[in-house]
């Protein structure tokens, strides 16, 4: 809950980047590296030891998400691909619900499957990436961006 507190603390602050193709291009790095690290935490509870989320992964899983809902933002402005923004609003809602989740759950099977979601979350997001690193004229469509539908 600490955790998450210090998340909710840090959206208040002022964005330091602006989102864009090179902001998109480090989202997908970031997205390779905690797909690795969300693996390794698989493979440990797999093999029977406890789990322990630290609060550096509980904040970069938060990062994500924003950065998730900033790239949706910025798709929005540049009159993107309405489904790409949505897939970014979709990865931010995700990657919050699974960190709280993970936070409280307590069985193994629990944990294990919000750590599959993380991870499979982790590796779509890498091929997003590609498509979200397209120069902005390149996302630019006719229609005008509306609410995503389930």
């Amino acid at each position: 809950m600490i955790r998450l507190v210090s998340c909710l603390i840090l959206s208040a602050l002022p964005l330091s980047a602006q989102a864009s193709t090179d902001l998109a291009r480090q989202w997908g790095q970031e997205a390779n590296r905690l797909s690795i690290e969300t693996t390794e935490m698989i493979y440990a509870v797999d093999i029977g030891q406890p789990l322990e989320v630290s609060e550096t992964f509980a904040l970069d899983v938060y990062r994500f998400g924003r950065t998730s809902a900033d790239l949706a933002q910025w798709v929005d402005g540049a009159r993107g691909p309405h489904d790409l923004a949505c897939i970014f609003r979709g990865m931010a809602t995700e990657s919050e619900d699974q960190l709280i989740a993970l936070e409280g759950l307590d069985g193994v099977h629990a944990q294990r499957e919000s750590l599959s979601r993380l991870a499979a979350l982790f590796s779509n997001a890498q091929r997003v990436a590609v498509v979200a690193q397209r120069p902005t004229s390149t996302l630019q469509v006719a229609q005008p961006a509306s609410p995503c539908t389930p």
